[in-house]
């Protein structure tokens, strides 16, 4: 097994190669990485940044080349960038090719020591080893023409790519505790020797997501395109465990298969994703198609792409019961919005997380048009509070497409 091979979380490789496969994705895909303004990009990095030579900077310059020696990609030509802010926060700029520009900020490079920046170092340039450049989820969403399913996916599949992002970073440093105390450091601002840190007390904090992403109110931080930090730490940990990584580092044989591993990730993965059975679902899709019909009448009409929308999310047989009995109704907004009240209460026991992503799709139905008026929000806001799910929700969902 090759270094890649060991690496990659497979749950991340199975949804990339499924996106790609869509034909539908791949021209948006390849139409945002060419509209890519990678020139202007790297003027304004040259123009308010600094970047990073052996001479300037020469231990970053050196963790950056023996990353890329790790990881196989010494034959790429690989500028860094410091550029100054107090957040710690670093990104990988990667389209194919031979080059790459890495870009670090002030606060990441002064709050972490050698083997967190190393984790780092490594995290970004694991975007570039696994090609993740080829479905730039966010510039593909912007677009606002993939339907809901679709996008879910899309966002499902980069919290994976993280995962496998991070395993990169700890095969460079070589240290499960400096990931750790990276995340620790970006979560709270501080690790050791402030935070002794103990993964089976730490391991309460990830229990309490469980149960919160079941029982609470508060959404605000229910919808991510990354993994919660706790998430990642238990998914760090458990590679770090596996056969692979023991002898990728030289440290003999783990006590995990690298199945085992991915099956223990994929289930801390589903605090934000989970799952419904098919009963569920059933009356989920009933919900959706009210939800989605609440919306697009109430700018007056429903548009193709909106029909088509609601399809895909509630079936045809609900479609075409449903329409039938809104365009026969003298006020079908009221008719929705009624037929929503009722449908939706079964779902109102299922956990944050499912009510968020709930609203999330609904979210994506509406913006089928591209476009969403004062009335189209206002229905929107008023089903989270009908979904106990916070309304400002909404707006973080459509700042995040947008």
């Amino acid at each position: 097994m090759n270094v890649e091979d060991a690496i990659r979380f497979q749950s991340d490789l199975s949804f990339f190669n499924e996106l790609l496969a869509d034909k539908k994705i791949q021209v948006l895909a390849e139409k945002r990485i060419k509209e890519a303004r990678r020139d202007s990009y790297r003027r304004s990095l040259l123009g308010h940044s600094l970047r990073v030579t052996a001479r300037l900077a020469p231990d970053l310059f050196k963790y950056v080349r023996n990353a890329q020696e790790a990881l196989n990609l010494g034959d790429k030509n690989v500028e860094v960038y410091i550029y100054n802010s107090p957040e710690p926060n670093a990104s990988c700029s990667y389209s194919g090719g031979d080059d790459i520009i890495l870009t670090f900020s002030s606060g990441l490079l002064t709050s972490m020591n050698e083997d967190e920046i190393n984790f780092v170092v490594g995290h970004e340039l694991g975007h570039a080893l696994f090609s993740h450049y080829a479905l730039p989820t966010h510039a593909i969403l912007e677009e606002g023409t993939l339907n809901a399913s679709d996008a879910m996916k899309l966002m499902s599949w980069s919290r994976r790519a993280e995962i496998s992002a991070d395993r990169a970073g700890l095969f460079v440093c070589k240290s499960p505790e400096a990931a750790i105390s990276s995340f620790l450091k970006l979560s709270c601002g501080v690790a050791h020797p402030i935070i002794e840190f103990d993964l089976k007390e730490y391991s309460a904090q990830i229990q309490d997501l469980s149960e919160l992403s079941k029982n609470t109110e508060d959404t605000s931080h229910c919808y991510s395109s990354h993994p919660f930090n706790p998430i990642r730490i238990m998914a760090v940990d458990l590679y770090s465990q596996s056969d692979e990584f023991q002898r990728l580092t030289g440290q003999g044989a783990g006590n995990k298969t690298l199945a085992d591993v991915d099956d223990g990730i994929h289930k801390v993965l589903e605090y934000m994703e989970p799952v419904s059975d098919e009963e569920k679902q059933a009356l989920h899709n009933r919900a959706m198609f009210w939800g989605g019909a609440w919306v697009a009448y109430a700018d007056g009409h429903l548009a193709d792409a909106e029909a088509e929308n609601l399809i895909e999310q509630a079936g045809e047989e609900i479609y075409r019961e449903g329409i039938q009995l809104l365009q026969q109704a003298e006020d079908p907004v009221g008719l929705a919005r009624e037929q929503f009240i009722e449908s939706s209460k079964p779902l109102l026991s299922q956990g944050a997380s499912n009510r968020c992503a709930f609203i999330q799709r609904l979210v994506v139905v509406a913006r089928a048009d591209q476009n969403i008026d004062d009335r189209e929000l206002d229905a929107l806001t008023e089903m989270a509070k009908i979904m106990n799910v916070e309304p400002s929700f909404v707006q973080q969902i459509l700042m995040f497409l947008e």
